[in-house]
């Protein structure tokens, strides 16, 4: 069942475990309003005692220590970290000022390395460029010349549940609102066929390792409902739920559903055959729950809607170079990045750490606020998603943001942080030669954290 991790937008409250968590930090960033910021009261928690620093050892002095003004170099806070062993032999990294845009430190930044999930940064920056964060998708039932006959037609949600708690796009309210239609008309028998052919070419992406459905990802269908439960054919299922949702609101159905095309003319839609349509929820959330919870299945779901708003066919083939192209058309230098698939699942994806900083540097900035869900939706150190159960015991809890990424051989963490100078940035670190998952994201978390603490402006 798709839910929701509920997190507070930006960078400055955190709800976690029912308790407030406030950066202090509230002016100064690019992507808040100094003036409305300053003005603006916020939720704090009852007063408790003044913080006490405690650096990670051997990794970082407590922030009270920083140097002056420009001391140390980024790089010399970083390096301790960089050169543990965990991270293996192959390395990028990118630290961009988010003030200036410039980078911090660079070192193999701009050599492809496997992303794992972190391409799931720039899959959901494509996905709100090219659809728009308001954006919602439409799962409809329609029905043709025979009124007792009706078709589920999909429309790519990935939030589409069969539940009734949680949240997503609910098929029962879709079941209740057709059932409303079909008595309206008399109809109280149906048969029910489904349409799934909003995407197309293979539903596993023949770039993914075998063994990865179902145990990471289902099959990327227009058409599926809980799609966490790993249903082996998604549109079937999806329909055989909305099958007994239209019983338990008295509309019988004849029959198990079948796969069948719509009908497409927009005439005959106009003429009323539409019985009833659901949206999700906009696609900033989206983009944000996918961040947060590392969807594979919503993430592989959003890069064939950028093909097809690109204009390509909603295919697997066709996801990666859409997404790309995406990037490219926000002025991004994507020219060094290859992408075949849209969630990080495929071995043979490569990618600049730049790109990434550059994309969360965007998304981050004030000309292209569309995009800020790719930063809203990061996961919060020790709080939230993926870093729920990291840096518990590091000065850096709730102070890093970012999109983890693991797969055999490669760790990788990239996000953003205002570090202990006050100046914000993006960051990414991506290792592909990695030998001990466990050590390699221990590393990560060390890094984070020294950048975390950095006295560096």
């Amino acid at each position: 069942m798709w839910r929701r991790v509920a997190i507070a937008t930006g960078c400055v409250v955190v709800l976690a475990a029912g308790a407030g968590v406030v950066l202090d930090r509230t002016t100064g960033l690019p992507w808040i309003d100094d003036d409305a910021a300053a003005e603006t009261p916020l939720f704090r928690p009852a007063a408790a005692p003044a913080p006490t620093w405690t650096p990670a050892p051997g990794v970082l002095a407590a922030p009270a220590d920083a140097g002056a003004a420009g001391e140390p170099a980024v790089g010399d806070v970083l390096a301790p970290t960089l050169g543990a062993a965990g991270l293996g032999g192959r390395v990028g990294v990118s630290v961009v000022d988010l003030v200036t845009g410039t980078p911090s430190y660079e070192t193999a930044a701009a050599d492809p390395h496997t992303p794992a999930s972190t391409l799931k940064i720039l899959t959901g920056a494509a996905a709100l460029h090219a659809l728009g964060p308001d954006h919602r998708f439409t799962t409809r039932v329609v029905s043709g010349p025979d009124p007792s006959a009706v078709t589920l037609v999909g429309g790519g949600d990935p939030t589409l549940t069969a539940g009734d708690d949680g949240t997503g796009t609910r098929l029962a309210d879709l079941a209740a609102a057709t059932a409303r239609a079909l008595t309206d008309a008399g109809v109280s028998s149906v048969t029910l066929s489904y349409d799934a052919s909003l995407f197309s070419g293979p539903a596993a992406d023949p770039d993914w390792s075998p063994g990865y459905i179902p145990s990471v990802v289902s099959p990327t269908t227009a058409l599926a409902a809980d799609i966490m439960d790993r249903p082996s054919d998604p549109p079937l299922d999806a329909a055989e739920e909305f099958a007994g949702l239209l019983a338990d609101q008295g509309i019988a159905v004849d029959g198990d559903p079948a796969e069948a095309a719509a009908p497409a003319d927009d005439a005959a839609l106009a003429a009323g055959t539409e019985l009833a349509a659901v949206t999700s929820a906009p696609l900033a959330t989206i983009v944000e729950d996918i961040l947060t919870s590392s969807d594979n299945d919503g993430a592989e779901v959003l890069a064939r809607h950028v093909a097809l708003a690109s204009g390509a066919p909603g295919t697997s083939e066709a996801a990666g170079p859409a997404v790309v192209a995406a990037l490219a058309d926000l002025g991004l230098d994507a020219s060094g990045a290859t992408l075949l698939d849209g969630s990080g699942l495929a071995r043979g994806s490569a990618v600049p750490a730049t790109l990434i900083t550059q994309t969360l540097a965007l998304a981050a900035g004030p000309d292209h606020p569309e995009l800020r869900a790719v930063v809203t939706g990061l996961p919060v150190a020790a709080f939230t998603g993926t870093l729920a159960d990291r840096f518990d015991d590091s000065a850096a809890a709730g102070l890093v943001r970012a999109k983890t990424g693991t797969l055999t051989g490669v760790s990788a963490l990239a996000g953003v942080v205002v570090a202990a100078d006050g100046v914000p940035y993006a960051f990414a670190v991506l290792a592909d030669d990695v030998g001990n998952t466990t050590e390699a994201r221990a590393a990560l978390d060390d890094v984070a954290a020294a950048l975390a603490g950095c006295g560096c402006a």
